[in-house]
């Protein structure tokens, strides 16, 4: 299936792609026979959906797989003719979960393995600051106060439904080898 930037994908088959990629704390549970919906599909359907949850699911899609970040980085730099909400939208999911990834570290390893670091990217073009700031919390803050909403608690629900969501699918391909990580587990 490939959707072009204006077109809009069918809320359960966004979330049946999410769920094949090992997010599954939106509902519904897919049936299993839903057609595959590619990465660049799912990232563009996501940044337009008319949900908010669902949008903010794009934060927890680059959590759990740091590669479709950079995608959506990728997206945002080579798709002259994406629309602006949809490129405002990548950009603002891609700073925090780079910021919540930073933030949560530590339990997200516990629960998902060792990921790869979402470089920093579009913040400085944003006036936020780097990633690393007060382990993202100064910049994750910033963000969310640039918002009329509260970000803040929609962030939070994101970390909280992602580490408690009741499927773990971990794909020894997503798995990044950190040699400091393993040294302190093969010597504790």
């Amino acid at each position: 299936m490939h959707i072009g930037p204006t077109q809009t994908i069918h809320h359960d088959l966004l979330v049946a792609a999410l769920h094949e990629r090992g997010l599954c704390y939106l509902a519904p549970t897919p049936t299993g026979d839903e057609p595959s919906i590619s990465d660049d599909d799912l990232i563009l359907g996501l940044s337009a959906s008319s949900e908010v949850r669902v949008r903010f699911a794009l934060a927890g899609l680059f959590l759990l797989r740091p590669q479709l970040a950079e995608l959506a980085a990728s997206i945002v730099a080579q798709s002259p003719k994406l629309p602006s909400q949809m490129k405002a939208e990548l950009i603002k999911q891609y700073v925090a979960a780079m910021y919540l990834q930073r933030l949560w570290r530590t339990r997200l390893r516990l629960k998902f393995g060792p990921r790869a670091l979402i470089p920093e990217r579009f913040i400085k073009d944003m006036g936020l600051p780097s990633a690393d700031d007060m382990y993202g919390e100064h910049g994750l803050y910033l963000l969310c106060s640039r918002s009329p909403y509260n970000d803040w608690s929609s962030y939070e629900q994101v970390i909280e439904l992602l580490l408690s969501q009741p499927c773990v699918h971990i794909d020894v391909a997503d798995l990044v080898l950190d040699t400091q990580y393993l040294k302190r587990m093969n010597n504790g």
